[in-house]
C-alpha cells in the first residue's frame, strides 16, 4: 500500500499551521499503518481451486481480490519465459521431461488442467507475458526465479517492457538479483538467499542488499518473529511469509505485522485477515 499523507496534514501544511517536526511524525505514523497491515499472496494462484501456476488460478486470485500472487518462472529450452514450479513437467502435466531440455511448442502442446480436475483440460503451461497480462494492477506480482542460468535478465526485461515495475518484483537470489539489475537497474528485489535457514543473518544481508522485500520461511518459526519484521520495517523492507493454511497462524502473522502472506488456502487467508484488526483487504498494493 503506497502511504499518502492525510487531508488533515495537508491542509495544515498548505495553511502553514503545523512545524516540520509534526509532519514528519505525522508522515512516519502513517508510514507505519501502512507497513502493518497484512494481506494475503495466493502462492502459485488460488492453487486449491484451480491447478497451480495457471491463468485460472490466477484470474480466481483476482476475482477473490487477493493482494499479491506469487509463481514460479523459468526459461524453456529455446528460452521462453514459462510458469512452472518444478524443475520437470511430470507432476503438473500430462507430459514428461524437464523443462528446461523441452523447447515452447513441445510445453505448450501440454495438458496443465487435467491432472487437478476434468474442467480444466487443455489448460496450457502459461507464459510470464500472458501471467503478467492476466493479473492486473494493483495486485502485486511476486515473480519467483527457478535457478535457471539468464532467467533474472530476461523477466527483468519483460517487466520494464510491459510497464509493470511498479507492480512487480522479482524472488531471487542475490546473484540473480545482480543479473536483472544490469538489465533493469531500478527492479525491486525480494531477497531469496535465506542464509541456510538463519533468520538473523538474512535479515541482516536483506537490509545490507536494500532489497525491497524479504521472504521469511515458517521453519524459523513465531518465536521472535514481531521483533525481526519490527527491525525490517525499520529498514523499509516489506515482509513475505510462507507460508499458513491453518486460522491460528494466519492470525498470528497479522499479529506479528507480517506485510503479505503466503497461502495455499486464499479463501481462509482472506476471511481471517478481513476479521483482523491488523489484516484487510485495504492492502492492494
Amino acid at each position: 500500500m503506497r502511504p499518502r499523507t492525510s487531508g488533515r496534514v495537508q491542509r495544515a501544511e498548505r495553511d502553514g499551521t503545523v512545524s516540520t517536526g509534526t509532519l514528519l511524525a505525522g508522515v512516519m505514523l502513517i508510514l507505519d499503518a501502512a507497513l502493518s497491515a497484512t494481506g494475503a499472496c495466493a502462492h502459485r494462484g488460488d492453487q486449491k481451486n484451480a491447478p497451480e501456476n495457471t491463468l485460472p488460478a490466477f484470474r480466481l486470485a483476482v476475482e477473490k481480490g487477493a493482494h499479491q500472487i506469487e509463481f514460479d518462472v523459468q526459461l524453456s529450452k529455446d528460452n521462453a519465459l514459462l510458469l512452472m514450479h518444478d524443475a520437470t513437467v511430470d507432476r503438473t502435466t500430462d507430459g514428461a521431461g524437464k523443462v528446461s531440455e523441452l523447447a515452447f511448442d513441445q510445453l505448450r502442446a501440454l495438458d496443465a488442467g487435467s491432472w487437478f480436475r476434468a474442467e480444466f483440460a487443455g489448460t496450457r503451461v502459461p507464459t510470464l507475458r500472458e501471467a503478467l497480462e492476466t493479473i492486473p494492477p494493483p495486485t502485486l506480482c511476486n515473480v519467483h526465479l527457478k535457478d535457471t542460468p539468464g532467467v533474472a535478465a530476461a523477466a527483468a526485461k519483460l517487466i520494464v517492457e510491459l510497464g509493470r515495475l511498479e507492480q512487480c518484483f522479482l524472488a531471487c537470489t542475490i546473484e540473480q538479483a545482480e543479473e536483472a539489475k544490469r538489465e533493469a537497474p531500478e527492479i525491486r528485489i525480494c531477497n531469496m538467499s535465506r542464509q541456510g535457514g538463519d533468520r538473523n543473518a538474512y535479515v541482516e544481508s536483506t537490509l545490507a542488499h536494500h532489497c525491497a522485500f524479504i521472504q521469511l520461511h515458517k521453519q524459523n518459526g513465531l518465536a521472535g518473529l514481531r521483533e525481526a519484521v519490527a527491525r525490517l520495517h525499520a529498514g523499509g523492507v516489506r515482509v513475505n511469509y510462507f507460508g499458513a493454511q491453518d486460522e491460528p497462524t494466519i492470525r498470528a502473522l497479522a499479529a506479528a505485522g507480517v506485510d503479505y502472506i503466503l497461502t495455499d488456502d486464499l479463501d481462509l487467508c482472506l476471511r481471517i485477515l478481513q476479521e483482523s484488526p491488523s489484516g484487510g483487504a485495504a492492502k492492494k498494493e
